[in-house]
């Protein structure tokens, strides 16, 4: 077990860009722990799916309190992410650790490219049923098999549909809370979850992902789309590297 005080550090670093950016945690622990910490491949992808609820829960409810929560998106993209997680995360059986990992990075490049390269926002959002629809079962099904909430997926391909992206990052961390407990409780049955290394991130990403939310609500929109590209886009490369590397 690493050192408590680093791990619970790193969680402080994870809710605060999970409460700035709209996903729960996970895409962002998992790789850290494997970098920092070198957890095993499969604790790395699982422990930090309860942390990834409860710090969601946090953030949400500060934007909420600002009115920026769709809930028509929401209950669109949350009903085929259920049993779109619960398949992808029945799958993690029959895949190996490391090419889940390799498939983390290589899917978080590529959205950053697309983010980064995208036209500014448009004005008119688009809620076309089956398109939420079709992207609630492909983000639950990455969600599932990744071990995350799929809030690091949801944020920028809802940008990408002309959603804004403040908008995007508050209706997101709703749909982490609701979309993320079939994930935990398949990895908890598979044995994939170290529930202490759970309890030292959660200390210090609860409080933080409160203060990412506050952040994020402060700072401009064109401001905030920057942010989000270029941690994204830098943040998986480096990633990409070191599962290639290592």
């Amino acid at each position: 077990m690493p050192n408590p005080a680093l791990i619970i550090l790193t969680g402080f670093l994870i809710g605060i860009l999970s409460g700035m950016f709209g996903f729960g945690g996970s895409s962002i622990s998992t790789p850290l722990l494997r970098i920092l910490f070198l957890i095993p491949p499969y604790y790395a992808l699982a422990s930090p799916l309860p942390m990834t609820l409860l710090s969601a829960i946090l953030a949400s409810a500060r934007y909420h309190r600002e009115n920026l929560v769709d809930w028509e998106i929401v209950i669109k993209i949350l009903i085929p992410m259920v049993p779109g997680s619960i398949i992808g995360a029945y799958l993690t059986k029959y895949i190996s650790g490391k090419s889940l990992m390799l498939f983390t990075a290589i899917f978080l490049l590529y959205i950053a490219l697309r983010f980064i390269l995208s036209e500014r926002e448009r004005q008119e959002e688009t809620k076309r049923k089956w398109l939420l629809y079709l992207l609630g079962f492909f983000v639950g099904f990455l969600s599932g098999l990744l071990a995350n909430g799929g809030g690091i997926f949801i944020v920028p391909l809802l940008s990408l549909m002309g959603v804004r992206l403040k908008k995007a990052i508050a209706s997101s961390l709703v749909i982490v809370i609701l979309g993320v407990l079939p994930s935990v409780i398949v990895h908890a049955y598979l044995g994939h979850i170290d529930w202490l290394l759970t309890l030292f991130l959660s200390l210090g990403a609860i409080p933080a992902a409160y203060l990412g939310a506050h952040i994020t609500l402060r700072i401009s929109q064109k401001k905030l789309r920057v942010l989000y590209g270029s941690f994204l886009l830098i943040f998986s490369l480096y990633f990409a590297l070191f599962e290639l590397l290592g």
